[in-house]
């Protein structure tokens, strides 16, 4: 955008030079060949008296050096004819007699017309300008003055002219050019800021905001407009938060307490009712891991914590031992295949709370005597954990509504899970910038995978990012 704003600005003055400097340039051409024309043509009129003393037999001599005389002072050569057409007197051209006699100026001249000098079309790329006026006397036609100027004069001061014009211009430019690109600059600079508080805004930074004081006074209120929307979504965003917070925490003591006070009614049920209570201590045990399910969702929602340095494979390590024991009993082997040290960038707990998404719901889908397969890999620029069980897996319709919130998969059992498992891990991977891929494994099962950024040093973070500004 910054190369099509910078061009628009030098196009523009471009555009005025040749609209507006050409047509100036040549009516200054046309106007010094008019200024010749009507020089040469007061001068002709100031020889009328010798061309018609001539014509009585004046003094020839005297004559001869008073044309001399002008041809030095002004380059133009005179000539004077008689009414037959014939050459009386007067210096060389590049014209002959007989040529000069056949150019319009002279031939009305000779027949007694006069030609204005605002009247001829003469361009400045001529080889020679003719002038005539023909004397007369008492009514009568007596001579005929011709003045024949070279142009090589005129074409120097126009070359040079045009000369100065064309550099003026180029310099004009290269100013226009050298001004523009800061100028563009400082226009796209709020643009900039706008697009990079945009994208961290959308990534789930809502404290993302826009200098106000840079850039134009238009972009200055658009910046003033985003920051006050920005504010107005995170506040909603809170308000959500802390509702969904609130109430999550609310119900947990009434459940507790509906929990409790069922256990303690087992003496008094009789054996008809038993499967009712415990019907009820179910749904009970359900509801409670729900309400726990939308607190985790919602504390994960609202970044209140910076990213940090985490050893993912440490992580991985004791997720994995603690795993073992609930899948023993399935006869359910549980096993790192491949990992080294990898430091992530995440929010310290959340990688913990994203492997028990993974391996829990790997640990109950698996038949006895399979195994649930880990790798730790990089994957770009990326840490990539993988997760692969040996289960019934996953179509692509379902995995694409998989990480949907209160989504169950059509083979779940009533009562079974909440539906916010893997909704939870995907919120989570998305607020440490990563974001979780699931995919069919090769053996039929299902592959889960995160993906995390890799710890880079905050220092290398901060230089990229003003980097990324400052293009």
């Amino acid at each position: 955008m910054r190369r099509h704003l910078v061009a628009a600005l030098v196009a523009l003055p471009a555009a005025v030079l040749v609209l507006l400097g050409l047509p100036l340039a040549l009516e200054r051409d046309e106007q010094a060949v008019r200024r010749l024309a009507h020089a040469r043509m007061e001068q002709a009129r100031a020889m009328k008296g010798l061309a018609a003393d001539l014509v009585r037999g004046g003094n020839w001599a005297k004559a001869r050096e008073h044309i001399a005389d002008y041809q030095d002072r002004t380059g133009g050569r005179i000539q004077i004819y008689n009414v037959a057409g014939q050459a009386l007197m007067g210096a060389l051209c590049i014209l002959t007699a007989d040529e000069l006699r056949e150019r319009e100026p002279v031939k009305a001249a000779l027949r007694g017309d006069f030609i204005d000098s605002a009247e001829q079309r003469v361009s400045w790329r001529a080889v020679e300008l003719v002038i005539a006026i023909p004397v007369i006397e008492q009514g009568r036609l007596v001579a005929v003055v011709v003045i024949c100027s070279f142009l090589d004069d005129l074409q120097s001061e126009v070359m040079t002219a045009w000369a100065v014009i064309v550099v003026g211009a180029l310099l004009a430019l290269a100013a226009g050019a050298w001004l523009a690109e800061p100028l563009a600059r400082w226009i796209l600079r709020p643009i900039r800021y706008l697009e990079r508080a945009a994208l961290d805004f959308a990534a789930g930074d809502h404290h993302a905001r826009v200098p106000v004081d840079q850039g134009p006074p238009e972009l200055r209120v658009l910046a003033e407009t985003f920051n006050h929307l920005a504010e107005q979504v995170q506040h909603q965003v809170r308000v959500q938060q802390s509702f969904v917070a609130d109430a999550s925490h609310q119900l947990r003591s009434p459940l507790v307490a509906l929990s409790l006070r069922l256990e303690n009614l087992e003496p008094f049920v009789d054996e008809d009712g038993a499967p009712r209570l415990a019907q009820a201590l179910a749904e009970a045990d359900r509801m409670s891991r729900i309400i726990n399910a939308l607190l985790l969702l919602a504390r994960s929602e609202s970044r209140d914590q910076s990213a940090r340095s985490v050893d993912a494979l440490a992580v991985l390590e004791e997720r994995v031992a603690s795993w073992r024991m609930v899948a023993a009993p399935k006869s359910v082997e549980i096993a790192i295949v491949e990992g080294t040290e990898l430091p992530v960038a995440a929010i310290p707990g959340t990688l913990d709370q994203i492997l028990d998404v993974f391996l829990d719901n790997a640990v109950q889908v698996s038949p006895s005597g399979s195994s649930i397969r880990l790798r730790l890999i990089v994957v770009g620029d990326t840490v990539a954990v993988q997760c692969q069980d040996e289960g019934p897996g996953m179509s692509a319709d379902d995995r694409a509504r998989a990480c949907d919130r209160f989504w169950r998969g059509s083979g779940a059992k009533p009562g079974e899970g909440s539906g916010l498992g893997l909704a939870i891990a995907a919120s989570l991977a998305r607020a440490n910038g990563g974001e979780v891929l699931l995919k069919r494994a090769p053996g039929g099962g299902l592959h889960a995978e995160l993906r995390l950024p890799a710890w880079r040093p905050p220092a290398a973070g901060v230089s990229a990012a003003v980097e990324h500004v400052r293009r």
